[in-house]
C-alpha cells in the first residue's frame, strides 16, 4: 500500500503532545501524523493515491491541465 502522495511526496511525519506536568513540560506522547490518501482516477482509467490537497489542486483547475500536473510530478501513464 502506497503511503506518499503520488504527487506532492507527502508522507507520514512525527509530532508530539507536550503535557503540563507540576510547572514543567514532559513531552510523553509522540505520534505520528499521516496524509489523507485518496484513490484518483485519471482520464486513462489508471488509479493513483494523492493526498486530497492535490484531489482539490486537480478538481478546481479541471482535468484538462492534469497533463501539466503530472509532468511536474514526473509521473509516467
Amino acid at each position: 500500500m502506497v503511503k506518499a502522495c503520488m504527487l506532492c511526496g507527502k508522507t507520514r511525519f512525527k509530532v508530539g503532545r507536550r503535557i503540563k506536568t507540576r510547572s514543567k513540560y514532559n513531552p510523553v506522547h509522540v505520534y505520528f501524523q499521516k496524509p489523507n490518501l485518496q484513490w484518483f482516477t485519471l482520464p486513462n482509467n489508471k488509479r493513483i493515491k494523492i493526498c486530497t490537497k492535490c484531489r482539490k489542486k486537480i478538481i478546481k483547475n479541471g482535468l484538462q491541465n492534469i497533463d501539466k500536473i503530472l509532468n511536474q510530478a514526473k509521473i509516467n501513464l
